[in-house]
C-alpha cells in the first residue's frame, strides 16, 4: 500500500468510531473524528443563519424608526399650521422635552385660546347688539313708510273727491296748466333779474371804469423808460448813440499825421458836440491807476454838466502781442471809467470802449501811446 492511500476499518465494528487519516504537507498524518466536523459545519450554519436574522431585524427596525420619524414629523407640520390659524407658536423639538415642559406649554396654550373664546364671545355680542339696532332702524323705517303712503292714500282721495265736486275737472286741469305755463317766464325774468347789480353796484363800477382809464392815459402819456447803458462796450453797437458817432471819427484817426489828427480833434467839438477833457498815462503793461491819477480824475469831472456823457477810450503802445495790448488797452478804459462813475457829481453817464494799440501819439516813443482819452459829450439842447 502506498503512503498516499487511506485506511477504511471494518464497517461493522462497534468499538470503532469512524476517523479520517489525512496526511499533512510536511508528511505527517493527522486523524480527524468525522462527527467534530459535521458539529463544526452545523455551528457554522447557525452561526450565519443567526447573522442574517440579526441583520434583517437591523434593518427592519431602522426601516420603522425612519418611517416614525417621518409620520412624527407630518404630524407636526398639521399641528403647527392649525396652531398656527390659530395665532399660537409653533411647537419645537417634539420628542425631546420633558412631560413637565410639554405640560407647560398646553396649559399656556389653553389659556390661550380660553383667551380667543372670550374675545370672540365678546364680538359675537357686539355683533349682535349692531344687528338689533339696525333691525329696530329698519322697523322705524318701514313704519314711517307706512304712515307716509296711509297719509298719501288720504290726499289722493281728497283731490279725487275735490274734482268730483268741482263738476268740471277738465275746466280744472287747463285752469291748472295754464297757470303753470304763466309762471315759468315770470320765474325766468325773476332769475334775470335777480342776477343784475344793484343802481349802487352800477354807480361803483362806472367810476372804477374811469379811474382806471386815467390811469392807463396817464401810463401813455409817460416816455418810455432809457435802456440801461453799460458802464464797458464790447463794441460799438453797445455805445449810446451819441458816443457812437465819436468813437468811428477817433477810430478813423489811426496811420494820420500829426496834422490831421490836431485838425480832426477841434472839428470833434462842433461835429459831434464833443470836448477832449483829459488824459491818463500808464506805465509799461499795467492798468493801474496811482492815487495822483484818481485824484486828478475827481478833479476833472467835479463841474460837469447834468446829463453829460463820458466816453473813455482806451489805447495801448504797438510793442508786444497785438492781442495782449488789446486787452490791455480795454483794462485801461474799464479801470478810468470805474473810477469817473463813482466820482461823477450827478445824473452823468459814463462808457469805456478801447481801440487797441496804436502810434498815433507818437511813432518814435512807444510809451505815449500807452494812455486813455476821457472825451465829455453835452445834451444837445
Amino acid at each position: 500500500m502506498s503512503e498516499n492511500q487511506t485506511t477504511h476499518p471494518e464497517e461493522n465494528s462497534p468499538s470503532q468510531t469512524n476517523n479520517v487519516t489525512v496526511q499533512t504537507p510536511t508528511g505527517d498524518r493527522l486523524s480527524v473524528s468525522t462527527t467534530m466536523i459535521l458539529s463544526i459545519v452545523v455551528a457554522l450554519l447557525v452561526g450565519f443563519l443567526v447573522a442574517i436574522s440579526l441583520n434583517k431585524n437591523k434593518q427592519t427596525k431602522q426601516t420603522d424608526l425612519y418611517a416614525a420619524q417621518a409620520e412624527l414629523a407630518t404630524r407636526t407640520a398639521t399641528v403647527n399650521a392649525e396652531r398656527a390659524r390659530q395665532g399660537l407658536p409653533p411647537i419645537e423639538g417634539v420628542g425631546s422635552d420633558s412631560p413637565e415642559q410639554i405640560a407647560s406649554r398646553l396649559t399656556k396654550d389653553a389659556a390661550t385660546l380660553a383667551n380667543f373664546s372670550d374675545r370672540f364671545r365678546t364680538l359675537l355680542s357686539e355683533k349682535d347688539t349692531i344687528i338689533a339696532d339696525k333691525n329696530t332702524s329698519l322697523l322705524n323705517s318701514e313704519q314711517a313708510r307706512q304712515a307716509l303712503s296711509s297719509q298719501l292714500g288720504k290726499i289722493q282721495t281728497q283731490l279725487e273727491k275735490a274734482l268730483a265736486d268741482s263738476g268740471s275737472s277738465d275746466l280744472l286741469r287747463q285752469q291748472l296748466n295754464e297757470a303753470r305755463n304763466g309762471l315759468a317766464p315770470l320765474q325766468e325774468k325773476l332769475a334775470i333779474y335777480s342776477a343784475r347789480p344793484t343802481q349802487e353796484e352800477l354807480n361803483a363800477a362806472k367810476a372804477r371804469i374811469a379811474e382806471l382809464q386815467a390811469e392807463i392815459e396817464a401810463l401813455k402819456a409817460q416816455p418810455e423808460p432809457a435802456a440801461p447803458v453799460k458802464l464797458f462796450a464790447e463794441s460799438e453797437a453797445d455805445l449810446s448813440p451819441a458816443a457812437q458817432a465819436l468813437f468811428r471819427g477817433l477810430a478813423s484817426l489811426d496811420d494820420k499825421s500829426d496834422m490831421e489828427i490836431s485838425s480832426a480833434y477841434n472839428r470833434f467839438a462842433s461835429q459831434f458836440n464833443a470836448t477832449f477833457l483829459k488824459d491818463i498815462r500808464f506805465p509799461t503793461s499795467s492798468s493801474q491807476l496811482n492815487p495822483a491819477d484818481k485824484f486828478a480824475l475827481g478833479d476833472s469831472v467835479a463841474n460837469l454838466p447834468d446829463g453829460a456823457l463820458l466816453l473813455v477810450v482806451g489805447y495801448a503802445s504797438t510793442t508786444g502781442n497785438a492781442d495782449a495790448n488789446r486787452l490791455l488797452s480795454s483794462d485801461r478804459a474799464t479801470q478810468v471809467a470805474s473810477n469817473l462813475d463813482i466820482a461823477k457829481p450827478g445824473n452823468q453817464v459814463v462808457q469805456a470802449v478801447f481801440l487797441g494799440q496804436t502810434a498815433r501819439f507818437s511813432s518814435r516813443i512807444p510809451e505815449r501811446n500807452q494812455v486813455c482819452e476821457i472825451w465829455q459829450i453835452n445834451p444837445k439842447k
